[in-house]
């Protein structure tokens, strides 16, 4: 019994919220709705004729940023602490600041 009169209660909360929106209210949907469907056609035009647009033409590499991996650099290292041999083919600096 009480479902029944739960289910009832329901369906009576529902015919009255559905009756309570106007004519009005319903036109300013459907007007709203036409709106949005004419700027959605308008907005597909665009995409569609943006995309039979010819490629752009490739745009000039940056350059590398960085050192240059060709160029031998000199820095100075005399009074530096330091491992190894003094007359090394290749030395690795590691420059940190502790603060």
């Amino acid at each position: 019994m009480k479902t029944i009169v739960g289910r009832l209660s329901l369906i009576v909360i529902g015919i009255a919220a559905i009756s309570c929106v106007s004519k009005a209210d319903l036109d300013e949907i459907k007007a709203t709705q036409k709106q949005i469907t004419a700027a959605q056609k308008q907005m597909l035009t665009k995409l569609e004729a943006i995309a039979k647009r010819p490629a752009a033409a490739a745009a000039k590499p940056q350059r590398p940023r960085g050192p240059d991996p060709q160029k031998t650099y000199a820095f100075p290292v005399e009074k530096s602490p330091s491992k190894g041999a003094k007359d090394a083919l290749v030395t690795i600096i590691e420059v940190s600041d502790f603060q």
